[in-house]
């Protein structure tokens, strides 16, 4: 009994595999597409890493799915739309929008601004400092005089 189910499970394999390469063949084209579109869709599960990385079953399928798209000749905007449409944008690893901004320029200029403030404060407050002046008593400073002049 063990026997035929083990060759059963290996036939269910081995039949699944052969149907499931039958009608994915992809073309270099469609493969980089295929590559393109794993890597800009993330997986819903979890929403951290893309569908060609992750390996949840939600994945999985979507893997499937997307193969499927691009062999049946959907354009990479239309398989993201139907994405889009079914999660939202943020299946995308990239939304559309301003948001490359607020994340890229915005903290560089205040950086730059918080470093500028800096300069201009401690330059104000060396301007302001008097310079010391040392006032040396009378008879050390002769000391000193008679001294130089000794060596010289």
């Amino acid at each position: 009994m063990r026997s035929i189910s083990h060759i059963l499970l290996v036939a269910v394999v081995f039949a699944s595999t052969v149907f499931g390469l039958e009608g994915g063949h992809l073309t270099a084209d469609q493969m980089k597409r295929y590559d393109r579109l794993t890597h800009e869709l993330i997986a819903p599960c979890c929403w951290r890493e893309p569908i060609a990385i992750h390996r949840s079953p939600e994945a999985l399928q979507m893997l499937g799915d997307v193969q499927k798209l691009v062999v049946a000749g959907y354009s990479e905007n239309e398989i993201k739309n139907i994405y889009v449409s079914r999660y939202g944008p943020r299946i995308l690893a990239d939304p559309p929008g301003m948001d490359w901004y607020w994340l890229s320029v915005i903290p560089f200029i205040v950086l730059v601004s918080l470093m500028l403030a800096a300069v201009l404060r401690l330059r104000s407050l060396v301007a302001r400092t008097p310079s010391p002046s040392i006032a040396a008593p009378a008879d050390i400073l002769a000391q000193v005089k008679t001294e130089t002049e000794n060596t010289w």
